[in-house]
């Protein structure tokens, strides 16, 4: 708190020749003055430590962010700090005033003694008059409230106004937002704080004041960070938020108290680094309505087709853009990607002021839980019949190193069975198994062909009977919709046999399109069975044909 006062000043009236060892002498006093002095600067807050507390870091606000954070009055702003990155930390400073008549003449960070502190100025017009400073924590990943352990503050300042006439006795009160409720701070001592103050107490348990009418409570000069009118405070559960109120004693002689000040600085607080996994489980349409969805559609290149340009669709890509969103039901959890089912205890960070979207997940976990671990990773899944087909893989690896504790964008895409990416179309095409097809004769491969004897046909037989020992080649045409690749795609068609319930038994012949599309255990000639493929990728947004003949109702070898 400053108090201007009056000295004379002495050398003017003295002849500096005349009195030149009066004024080496008085130089002398002066420098024995300022050694005595410097021995009472500010101490170490004896609260300002993180014992106790396995695993934490411990931090406090560095000259830059007090410079920031008194440059953006009533806004969150992310702190620096000085614990490397491992304390997620947002800030917001808010002040109100008691009274519209409390005059604000300084509310500003200033550094002295290489210690940044917050300047707060007032002039209050009645003794009940006061300013509040409100200090709300946040973790910046997360956006939602964070509990500090170990806060600590340190008052400088504290004193009295020596004016008899108007006397203002500083009072300086800090309470805190526990998980319990509010709490009190608690007034920290040791020999070197308090051994030199001008018994800076704890009033009614509650704030900081000067020490009272004695005579021995100092006036400091302002700006000092003096241990004199120093007071240091520690809270005893974590906190999330800080109130600092600046008022005095209730001793005040005349209505109209002097400008009043005192310095604030927030010393130390503790938190236990927690790893913060999180993503969204979505919907990967690419913004096709679900009553647009078709799981026969193949056409993915006509004007007319939803399924005609559109790069976002089943990309594994979340993407607000193409008007993807989240989808609910699925759980998330943190394993060891070599084994899976080593599941770490999880917590789901839950919002309070700005709720998880649709689908949205978050999992924090202390840094203590993984011990060395490093092989990390997120597995989705979830029960019931909705969005049955993965666009991307079930299990994701973090990349996870031990100073990075923010892991967002982690999604896992889905879509509903009317948009998986593989489309298969069957066309049948009657001959009189001839020795050879021109399989790709783009004659026998019209689109719309409605005729089965004519080219491969989608359509039903429209009459045209067929007869014993005649042929049905297909065409089975595997469309890949998806803007991701298809690998190990194998594609298998079982014949007709009347142990099925066919009419007639049919076995396949020749001719034969591919001798390398076809695996070593398909179905050979002159045998019914199963046509089955070698593995095959299909690339994105392209199709591939399977051809292959076969005898209508003979006798068959048996297999």
């Amino acid at each position: 708190m400053y108090k201007a006062r009056k000295f004379s000043n002495m050398m003017n009236t003295f002849s500096f020749s005349n009195y030149q060892s009066q004024i080496l002498s008085l130089i002398g006093l002066m420098i024995l003055s300022l050694i005595s002095i410097s021995s009472h600067a500010l101490v170490a807050n004896p609260g300002a430590t993180c014992q106790g507390i396995t695993g934490a870091s411990q931090g406090s606000l560095t000259t830059t962010d007090y410079r920031n954070l008194m440059s953006d009055i009533g806004k969150y702003v992310t702190v620096a700090g000085n614990a490397s990155g491992s304390i997620p930390l947002q800030v917001k400073i808010t002040k109100d005033e008691s009274s519209s008549g409390n005059v604000e003449s300084a509310f500003e960070a200033f550094t002295n003694s290489n210690k940044t502190v917050i300047n707060i100025k007032r002039k209050f017009p009645t003794v009940s008059d006061y300013t509040d400073i409100t200090f709300e924590f946040r973790n910046s990943i997360t956006l939602e409230p964070i509990f500090l352990n170990n806060v600590a503050f340190s008052a400088f300042d504290i004193d009295y106004s020596n004016n008899d006439s108007n006397k203002f006795y500083d009072y300086v009160k800090f309470s805190g937002v526990a998980a319990s409720g509010e709490i009190n701070s608690v007034q920290q001592t040791s020999t070197e704080l308090n051994g030199n103050t001008s018994f800076i107490t704890n009033y009614q348990q509650a704030g900081l004041f000067t020490g009272g009418s004695d005579g021995r409570a100092f006036n400091c000069t302002a700006k000092n960070l003096g241990t004199e009118c120093q007071g240091s405070i520690q809270f005893p559960e974590a906190v999330k938020s800080v109130k600092v109120r600046y008022t005095n004693t209730g001793t005040l002689i005349r209505s109209s108290p002097t400008t009043q000040e005192v310095d604030i600085s927030l010393d130390n607080y503790c938190y236990v680094p927690q790893y913060i996994f999180s993503g969204t489980v979505f919907d990967d349409n690419g913004g096709i309505p679900a009553g647009s969805a078709n799981k026969d559609n193949a056409d993915i290149t006509s004007s007319n087709s939803v399924y005609t340009n559109k790069p976002k669709f089943f990309n594994g890509i979340y993407d607000l853009t193409a008007s993807e969103t989240g989808i609910s039901g699925s759980t998330v959890q943190l394993a060891n990607c070599s084994n899976t089912s080593t599941i770490y205890p999880t917590q789901s960070v839950t919002r309070t002021t700005s709720p998880l979207s649709v689908g949205e997940y978050q999992i924090s976990i202390p840094k203590t839980t993984l011990a060395n671990n490093t092989n990390l990773c997120l597995v989705e899944s979830r029960t019931g019949t909705s969005y049955p087909i993965r666009t991307s893989n079930e299990s994701k690896s973090v990349g996870f190193s031990a100073t990075t504790y923010n892991y967002p964008n982690n999604d896992f895409g889905r879509v509903i069975a009317e948009n998986a990416a593989l489309v298969l179309r069957k066309a049948q095409y009657v001959n009189n198994c001839p020795s050879t097809i021109l399989y790709t004769d783009p004659d026998l491969n019209r689109v719309g062909e409605t005729d089965l004897r004519n080219g491969f046909s989608e359509s039903a037989n429209n009459g045209n009977a067929l007869t014993p020992v005649q042929c049905i080649a297909y065409r089975i045409t595997a469309t890949n919709r998806a803007n991701v690749p298809i690998t190990n795609f194998v594609m298998q068609d079982k014949l007709r046999s009347k142990s099925d319930g066919a009419a007639v038994t049919s076995t396949l012949a020749n001719p034969v399109a591919s001798t390398t599309d076809y695996a070593s255990n398909s179905v050979s000639i002159g045998n019914n069975g199963t046509v089955i493929t070698n593995p095959f990728t299909i690339n994105a947004r392209s199709n591939r044909n399977f051809y292959f003949n076969t005898k209508y109702g003979t006798t068959v070898n048996a297999q």
